[in-house]
């Protein structure tokens, strides 16, 4: 039977479902103020009840508002998808249409809590298009809070919102640590005024050990005015922290750490903001047409821009001066094992190293530090020392990426193995490719060992490590046919014939006691000169070696034989597959066809790797071979060739 009696919250619940930000006033403070920025209003005004006073707390905004669906969809979903549901850029309203975007800076709908740290129930009071609603948010056990709509009325054309709680309780701020609370966070955009009970919330409301100022001089553009502000602890996310540019007492774009070199997760990233103001880029048009950043073309942004960073890196420096420090001496701790057994030039080398990336660097952490210099030890003991940063170096982001794509889905040995593998196929390809294109070859017994190697080509049965080269046959065919002896001597593997050469290749058959009682299959690899046509006489020879091994009891008439003739081009009467009885089989071929072949079978990496290195270093023009060829035979069909 199917439980459907409603699952209940625990009043502790939401407070642990939004945490601080119903907890801590001053979290909760910064979060509806927030809210009202993305919802792209210029003036919020706090009702701030004094610690004991017993008064209303309220926040009110001239926001773009809500309409009662909205406000049902966004107040009934938990965790509400911000940037999924409106996107991550909030558009202005009409009156403000000359303004960028602002980049929204609610992700999961948790900030809407906030107002429970001041009273439950709260009321919220929205209005926009003529239509005012007020709805009461309260917990609630069934559904952990609730809402209903309370009133309605008509009203003029603005636009706003106002959360108030009647019983303004639990508050332990006074209204001054508010303004510094939100002073210190809230004035990178000067369009943006927040008063805290009648009192604009201005520079003069940061504390002066969090507010520090610099001019940063512009060779032949100007100066600008660079001012820190410091909120001394770090919060859970950017927002209103990072670089905020100033053209003419306006907002340039968005503040953040764009382009500069700062990790978005580190401390001094949540935790500083620096307003620069450069009116002078306005004198240089440097900025867009609707401010929503600058034009990069332009030499005096790019100077002001590369002075500011400077700047900035240089106060963050010394703010983590001391940290840098410590980061360097655990280091040095953590790996003085691995570090010891380097040469003292090494380990000289290795300290700078750590020094210089913990200074240069100030996105990377601890963690990430030990790894790189624990690389950089091992390089050290290497034999190819420092060959690999020479080659990462060398890498573009992007294969940067596909590195590390790589190494999260193999180890470099697995890697290796199939990465060699793939090497010798494309370099024998290559190499046959070479020689097989080469009119002038008149010798091709050389041919053969490569052949020996490329018994894959002929069909997946063939990639088994069984088939070797079989000597007695090879012998046995050069004392019945008169094979050039002296050559034959130097390489007794195969045979050399008058108008080229054969292999013979087989794997052995096994009794039931598992041992070996002859030949089970065997594949003849007949290579002809170049200009030697393949006609009914050359596709016969290779049949007469197979009547004469069965003579000499070396194969028997179930052994399956598959004989291959290759040439430089083949009798059009002769492109088909013979057969002799029911075990043996003759296909002529031609090289161009083995090649496409053995290209299929690759499946097509010798196009896509037409650049790779271990190619280059056969001296070989790669693209030369990848053009298309006249075909020099009938297409055939190979189906029947793989048993």
């Amino acid at each position: 039977m199917i439980d459907t009696q409603g699952r209940l919250f625990d009043e502790r619940f939401l407070d642990r479902h939004a945490g601080s930000i119903i907890h801590d006033p001053a979290v909760s403070i910064v979060e509806m103020v927030a809210n009202a920025w993305d919802a792209w209003a210029t003036r919020v005004d706090v009702v701030w009840p004094e610690p004991g006073e017993g008064r209303a707390f309220s926040i009110t905004d001239n926001g773009k508002g809500l309409t009662e669906a909205e406000f049902r969809r966004r107040w009934g979903t938990f965790d509400y998808n911000k940037h999924a549901e409106e996107g991550s850029v909030s558009a202005p309203p009409p009156e403000l249409a000359q303004f960028a975007g602002r980049r929204a800076y609610g992700r999961n709908g948790r900030g809407r809590h906030a107002a429970f740290r001041f009273g439950d129930p709260y009321l919220v009071r929205t209005w926009r298009d003529g239509h005012e609603l007020t709805f009461e948010v309260r917990r609630d056990v069934a559904k952990a809070f609730d809402f209903e709509l309370v009133s309605t009325r008509a009203v003029g054309p603005d636009h706003g919102t106002e959360i108030s709680a009647p019983s303004g309780a639990g508050v332990n701020m006074t209204s001054q640590q508010v303004r510094e609370t939100l002073g210190t966070r809230f004035l990178s955009d000067p369009n943006f005024t927040v008063t805290v009970n009648g009192a604009v919330v201005t520079f003069e409301d940061v504390p002066s050990d969090r507010l520090s100022e610099a001019d940063v001089d512009i060779p032949g553009v100007g100066a600008a005015r660079l001012t820190v502000i410091d909120t001394q602890k770090a919060d859970k996310t950017t927002r209103q922290h990072g670089i905020a540019w100033w053209v003419d007492n306006r907002l340039v774009g968005n503040p953040g750490w764009q382009d500069f070199d700062l990790d978005g997760r580190s401390s001094e990233a949540k935790r500083f903001l620096f307003i620069v103001r450069a009116d002078f880029l306005a004198d240089a048009e440097a900025t867009l047409a609707d401010w929503s950043g600058f034009h990069a073309h332009k030499p005096e942004w790019r100077a002001t821009r590369d002075a500011v960073f400077a700047s900035v890196r240089e106060f963050l420096a010394e703010v983590t001066a001391e940290r840098r420090k410590e980061t360097k001496a655990s280091v040095k701790e953590t790996m003085r094992e691995a570090v010891s057994r380097l040469a003292p030039v090494s380990r000289e080398r290795w300290n700078d190293f750590v020094d210089q990336v913990v200074d240069t660097c100030p996105s990377i952490n601890q963690e990430e530090v030990e790894q790189v210099a624990g690389v950089l030890a091992k390089l050290e003991l290497a034999t190819s020392k420092y060959g690999l940063i020479r080659q990462l170096h060398e890498m573009q982001p992007g294969d940067l990426d596909e590195l590390h794509k790589l190494l999260g889905d193999w180890t470099v040995r697995t890697a290796k193995i199939a990465l060699d593998e793939i090497q010798g196929r494309l370099k024998l390809i290559e190499e046959l490719d070479l020689k097989l294109r080469d009119d002038r070859l008149s010798e091709v017994g050389h041919l053969q060992p490569l052949f020996e190697k490329s018994l894959w080509v002929f069909g997946p049965e063939f990639e088994s490590l069984e088939f070797t080269s079989n000597k007695g046959m090879t012998r046995v065919i050069r004392e019945i046919f008169g094979a050039d002896v002296t050559g034959s001597l130097l390489r007794p593997d195969f045979v050399i014939v008058p108008d080229g050469s054969a292999g013979f290749y087989s794997r052995d058959s096994h009794d039931l006691g598992h041992e070996v009682d002859g030949v089970a299959r065997l594949v003849i690899a007949e290579i002809k000169k170049s200009g030697v046509p393949i006609g009914a006489k050359e596709k016969d020879q290779p049949w007469r070696y197979v009547k004469e091994l069965r003579a000499k009891g070396l194969v028997t008439d179930a052994t399956e034989v598959t004989c291959y003739v290759l040439g430089s081009q083949i009798d059009p009467n002769e492109t088909g597959i013979d057969s002799k009885g029911e075990h043996v089989k003759i296909i002529a071929m031609t090289y161009n066809t083995f090649i496409r072949r053995a290209e299929k079978r690759m499946l097509g990496l010798r196009d896509q790797l037409r650049d790779a290195p271990f190619l280059a270093d056969l001296g070989i023009d790669t693209a030369s071979f990848l053009e298309p060829q006249p075909p020099a035979q009938a297409t055939l069909d190979f189906s029947a060739a793989r048993v």
